[in-house]
């Protein structure tokens, strides 16, 4: 090799290096023998570990296949090719993960023959952000739409419930009491699901006084005594004493417990158990509401808080309940997570901070 030749090639190499995307040297075949810092970050692997690897080791299985379609045929008729293409590109990293990724390919001749230069740009978080958009979009369509049907479809629903009520009061007939209670239910479920796209589309700012957590717990439980009873469902219930207030809306909490109940007892079909927990952990309250129920797989844990996903039959569930759930968590300053494993259970936990008198820890009656 000239070393008029080896200084270019010193220079490329310093070049790559330096490159804020990650980049690769690929030979004719398919070998790794430039990688820069930028692409190690990406895909988490140290230089020595990717020198003389095969670039597959870097694609996801799945993919793999293809690529050698698309590499062999580059190499045949090599040219630029810019990033930014029709075809979804993903990388796979050390660990596994998979991760969205735009390639831009250029052929470079050197010393050793043709090889391929690929500029690699992560746009994980581009796609992150182009899915809350159209999901900002979805719901300002859902807000227009929801806000619109509240009126046409809630007043003759008002109408039809009244009248079913009137009518169920005043019949002996057990079989038409039958019938009205259906009726009712139907018109209530009906207008749950309004509230819900109407609570979900406008996100109203919550209005926040001192409330006591553990008085919304009792309360949101006691709308359950019937159905838990029924459902063969025992309820184990702890709540500390002397919790500080919360500053928060008081109709939005107890929305967020009527969900999170509701959810466990769906769970728990067979019956079961039903764990609440009220306690303090520094300047927050924390709240856990854990069942025995059938639990969730990982793929479902990951988007149960995604707008308008169910598991639930069509018509049967909205996809809401959870997010409207998250959502007021997160417009009172706190947060909500979760674990759960299929046929283990799931619990949730919340966290909400105390007002400025809970932080300075004045005292609030609870019920035990």
């Amino acid at each position: 090799m000239s070393q008029e030749l080896h200084d270019s090639e010193e220079q490329f190499r310093l070049i790559v290096e330096a490159a804020p995307n990650g980049m690769l040297l690929v030979d004719e075949r398919g070998l790794i023998v430039m990688v820069n810092g930028s692409a190690l970050k990406q895909f988490g692997y140290e230089r020595e570990e990717l020198l003389g690897q095969s670039v597959e080791v870097l694609i996801p299985g799945s993919s793999r296949s293809d690529h050698r379609q698309h590499h062999a045929g580059f190499m045949q008729a090599p040219q630029a090719r810019s990033m930014g293409g029709r075809r979804e590109l993903f990388g796979l990293r050390k660990d596994g993960s998979e991760f969205a990724v735009e390639i831009g390919l250029t052929p470079i001749q050197t010393a050793r023959g043709m090889g391929v230069v690929a500029s690699i740009v992560d746009i994980s978080e581009r796609k992150r952000l182009e899915i809350q958009l159209r999901q900002a979009e979805r719901l300002a369509e859902l807000g227009t739409l929801a806000s619109g049907m509240a009126h046409e479809i809630g007043t003759p629903m008002n109408v039809i419930l009244g009248r079913a009520e009137y009518l169920l009061q005043r019949t002996a007939d057990e079989g038409m009491k039958k019938g009205l209670a259906t009726i009712v239910a139907q018109v209530e479920r009906i207008t749950k699901v309004m509230n819900q796209l109407l609570s979900f589309a406008r996100r109203r700012t919550p209005e926040r006084r001192a409330v006591d957590v553990g008085a919304i717990v009792e309360e949101s439980l006691e709308m359950f005594q019937e159905r838990i009873a029924q459902s063969r469902i025992t309820v184990d219930k702890t709540i500390a004493a002397s919790l500080p207030p919360v500053l928060a809306d008081r109709d939005q909490l107890i929305q967020v417990l009527i969900n999170l109940v509701m959810n466990s007892l769906h769970a728990m079909p067979e019956g079961g158990t039903l764990r609440l927990s009220l306690a303090r952990e520094n300047d927050y309250v924390c709240l856990k509401v854990a069942d025995t129920g059938h639990g969730m797989t990982e793929e479902t844990r990951l988007k149960v808080f995604d707008p308008f996903f169910t598991t639930k039959e069509f018509g049967k569930g909205t996809g809401l309940g959870l997010t409207v759930v998250k959502g007021i968590i997160e417009e009172h300053g706190g947060t909500i997570g979760l674990e759960s494993a299929v046929e283990q259970g799931t619990t949730f936990t919340i966290r909400l901070p105390f007002g400025e008198a809970g932080a300075a820890g004045s005292p609030s009656s609870t019920g035990n």
